[in-house]
């Protein structure tokens, strides 16, 4: 039957009611959805609103939150966090949350005012896992770290001393109960100045400089630089099926964070030409970041070492080609493929800065025999010999507790060397101080430069 459009726009045109439609002589040639209107339900869920500000930091990305905003004890703080950066209901695209959907934009540093002596601000940070509903409380980010001195200067909880263009903030990570320096410019009239010259690889665009200095980072979670006891080892794993079992030469090391360093020649063959983010890949960089894991005593068992994904972290090494030599300013003394939460990391995390230039330092690693070998740059002439570096709190005292007290960081960055770490962005520089121990080289501090900004400050909205 042909559609009468004449008699449709006479007697229900779109104009009339719905009651005229429905009641019209001549129906309609084709069927009216009718839809039904339920009354609304009662609402089963409760809006929140939290007070936050969003903040690059460093190559990383996350939100800034003050401790007072966040339920009292840190086991109630998985359901909000989780929340706000999108991550219930185990979406690996936290559409529903402000976090980016990847593990360098799913992070939180939640920062409060401390009473330990010589500390100002206490900084704990969570990793936000993505595509489950978990947080990790087990380690550090370093990139994050970097965005706390300006928030906690911008908040008003550390004070610029009257005419200074720059300020010390001392910060105590919770998760490694260390301590960080950071030196952050600040105008005349005591704000923090977020624009600058610095470029610093993985970010577009130039900031402020920020030095962040690690302050005895060694034994973060193990109390020990190598926490197995060995500066190299092979590691032995047997649970990938496709390759069999195969043996890896690996520096378990922890400073700043634990990590597994892994000698990128001694992985299996097949697995040398692979992407880094290929199944395959993944699988084998889990299986030896368990095995390393037991080793170091983070964890139990294999299966316990799956359930924490943020510790150890893990990293292939390798010597710079020659052309990325030779095409760089300055040659860079190893290049580094890190991982982070079970994916290919786009730069290097700023504690594996730490971690690796500790390692390069040290003779006996990895590192060492990597950066060290034939037609290296390394200088190990300017590695300490036993007449001690100056201290990166020289003059400073420690209470009973050992916290540390007084001293100033700011214009003290002249470091005994430098490592140059080439990365999948670029290039990390990493000035280190040491000197030498009754057990070897001990690392008094790293300082690492970077560049923070805000994004956005106000409330996320989440419902629970």
């Amino acid at each position: 039957m042909p559609f009468n459009t004449k008699a449709f726009n006479t007697h229900i045109g779109p104009r009339r009611f719905l009651h005229q439609v429905l009641h019209t002589s001549i129906p309609p040639p084709f069927p009216i959805p009718i839809m039904a209107i339920t009354p609304s339900t009662p609402k089963r869920r409760v809006r929140h609103s939290l007070p936050a500000v969003l903040m690059r930091a460093g190559t990383s990305k996350g939100l800034f939150i003050h401790r007072s905003h966040l339920p009292q004890t840190q086991d109630e703080w998985a359901t909000p966090l989780l929340a706000a950066m999108g991550s219930r209901y185990n979406d690996a695209r936290q559409i529903d949350g402000v976090g980016g959907g990847s593990s360098v934009t799913s992070k939180v540093a939640v920062v409060a005012p401390s009473s330990r002596p010589g500390v100002d601000v206490e900084y704990t940070f969570v990793q936000v896992a993505v595509g489950s509903e978990t947080v990790d409380l087990s380690g550090n980010c370093g990139n994050i770290c970097s965005g706390v001195g300006p928030f906690a200067v911008q908040e008003r909880l550390v004070a610029p001393p009257p005419g200074a263009r720059a300020v010390d903030v001392r910060i105590f990570n919770t998760n490694t109960s260390k301590l960080i320096v950071e030196t952050v410019h600040v105008d005349e009239d005591g704000n923090v100045e977020e624009d600058g010259d610095c470029l610093i690889p993985g970010v577009r665009g130039s900031g402020s400089e920020i030095k962040v200095a690690f302050v005895e980072p060694v034994g973060s979670m193990t109390g020990k630089l190598f926490p197995s006891g060995e500066r190299s080892e092979k590691i032995v794993v047997e649970e990938v099926r496709a390759l069999g079992d195969f043996a890896v030469d690996v520096t378990l090391i922890d400073s700043a964070n634990p990590f597994v360093l892994v000698d990128a020649q001694s992985l299996p063959a097949p697995l040398r030409g692979q992407p880094a983010d290929s199944p395959l890949a993944l699988e084998v960089a889990e299986a030896i970041r368990r095995r390393g894991a037991v080793r170091m005593g983070l964890a139990a068992t294999i299966e316990a070492a799956g359930l924490v994904r943020g510790t150890p972290k893990l990293a292939y090494l390798s010597r710079p080609s020659a052309d990325e030599n030779t095409m760089a300013k300055e040659a860079a003394d190893i290049r580094v493929q890190a991982y982070s939460m079970g994916k290919p990391h786009p730069s290097l995390q700023l504690t594996g800065g730490v971690t690796l230039a500790s390692a390069v330092i040290t003779e006996g690693t990895v590192a060492h025999r990597i950066a060290g070998g034939e037609g290296s740059t390394l200088q190990t002439e300017g590695i300490p010999t036993p007449r001690r570096t100056p201290s990166p709190v020289e003059g400073a005292l420690k209470s009973p507790a050992g916290e540390v007290l007084g001293g100033s960081l700011t214009g003290e960055h002249n470091a005994g060397r430098t490592v140059r770490i080439k990365h999948g962005s670029g290039t990390m520089d990493v000035e280190v101080w040491a000197h030498e121990g009754a057990e070897g080289v001990a690392v008094d501090r790293c300082v690492v430069t970077r560049t923070a900004r805000r994004l956005f400050e106000g409330n996320v909205l989440y419902y629970s």
